[in-house]
């Protein structure tokens, strides 16, 4: 037998560390403001660098008092900048669970629009079945870990990741909406969830937690808004 190979482990330099910080919240699309009269304004680009020349890496804006366009390094500062309004999300990861789809709320239709939809409950063994983790969810390391080491399910999730890329590629802009599927919501789709939400941040370091680094690198430097929303995975167990 084959040994299985390590999961890969990937750190982040220093260098990208005070660069994530100096950035902040800050997203393309989004307004902010400095904390001061006339001071809102747009993020119209992000150039997180690093870059040979100073500054290693600089924010595009235009100020909403004068319609003014700069660019500058100046790093976000919470005692006094504050967010105006993220902009919309580019991508909506939801996770559900088949067993609650009687209940209502902003979700509850949410498979009609969804753009990609992942059903898991056939093809991947539910982790509810043994009783150690019937009782845990998507929270403990252990589920996640047992989820993501089923056979199929990082392949799935990789080709999902380039279903993603293709849709956004279209020539009509449009927001996408993945939602992934399981019994109740709080092993099997809330952790494929979660990871999938790692790769298409382009969170290189968080999608190799979930051993999908690889799939995550092309969108590194997309600068996508992508929310996550667990619609069952805080419920309770459903006896079954």
């Amino acid at each position: 037998m084959t040994p299985a190979e390590p999961k890969k482990e990937t750190t982040t330099s220093p260098n990208q560390d005070f660069i994530s910080l100096q950035i902040g919240p800050r997203r393309v699309g989004g307004r902010y403001d400095h904390g001061y009269a006339g001071s809102a304004y747009e993020v119209l680009a992000i150039d997180r660098g690093p870059r040979e020349q100073w500054p290693t890496w600089q924010i595009t804006v235009r100020y909403d008092e004068d319609g003014e366009v700069r660019s500058h390094c100046t790093g976000w500062d919470s005692r006094q900048d504050r967010i105006v309004a993220h902009p919309p999300a580019d991508v909506t990861i939801v996770s559900v669970g088949r067993l609650h789809d009687s209940a209502e709320g902003e979700y509850a239709d949410i498979l009609q629009r969804a753009t990609i939809a992942l059903d898991l409950r056939a093809h991947f063994r539910d982790p509810h079945v043994r009783a150690d983790l019937r009782q845990l969810t998507a929270h403990d390391q252990v589920v996640r870990d047992t989820v993501m080491d089923t056979p199929g399910v990082r392949e799935v999730l990789a080709a999902t990741a380039l279903q993603v890329q293709g849709y956004l590629a279209g020539p009509t802009a449009a927001p996408v909406t993945v939602v992934t599927q399981c019994a109740g919501g709080r092993h099997r789709a809330a952790t494929t969830a979660m990871a999938l939400r790692a790769v298409v941040a382009g969170d290189v370091e968080q999608a190799a937690a979930y051993g999908l680094d690889e799939a995550a690198k092309p969108f590194a430097d997309r600068d996508l808004v992508v929310d996550l929303v667990h619609r069952d995975l805080d419920k309770d167990v459903v006896n079954r």
